[in-house]
């Protein structure tokens, strides 16, 4: 049986966020407490979505296609104020993806612009446009370790 306990949004980091670099997805993500697992099938608050949004610079619409829900449901979900244990899982691994590029490009608009950008490796598709599955968002990611370790793709 799953907690019907909700995991609160923390307050964004301290100092200028301009270019801040983000050492882990919990910048980005609610505090799990002492069992994440538990966290996500819970369901994570909806407002972390304006917070990935915003990293991320994206539309509603296009949040909605990297999540993998139509805007409808998007909208559902910030009116109920709560994620399904999928859609949470998704937003963790997302954040992970937003944590990697940030390493990777030490600044946030290069990693905006490197995850906006078409890849030939992603058929030409942009990062963003790749995330929308699981096999796509672990290419992505293994894409921007071999960045960050300025190893080839």
């Amino acid at each position: 049986m799953t907690s019907s306990r909700r995991h609160p949004v923390p307050s964004p980091p301290m100092g200028s966020s301009h270019e801040q670099v983000f050492p882990s997805a919990r910048s980005l993500l609610p505090e799990p407490g002492s069992d994440p697992v538990a966290a996500v099938r819970a369901g994570l608050l909806s407002a972390i979505l304006d917070r990935i949004q915003s990293h991320l610079d994206v539309s509603d619409a296009r949040l909605a296609l990297i999540l993998g829900i139509s805007p409808r449901t998007l909208r559902r979900r910030r009116e109920t104020g709560t994620l399904t244990s999928d859609e949470s899982d998704r937003l963790v691994l997302l954040a992970e993806v937003i944590v990697l590029a940030y390493r990777a490009f030490d600044r946030r608009a290069a990693a905006r612009e490197w995850l906006r950008a078409p890849h030939s490796l992603l058929g030409d598709a942009s990062p963003l446009d790749h995330v929308d599955t699981m096999v796509g968002m672990d290419q992505v990611k293994t894409m921007l370790v071999h960045v960050d370790h300025r190893m080839p793709t």
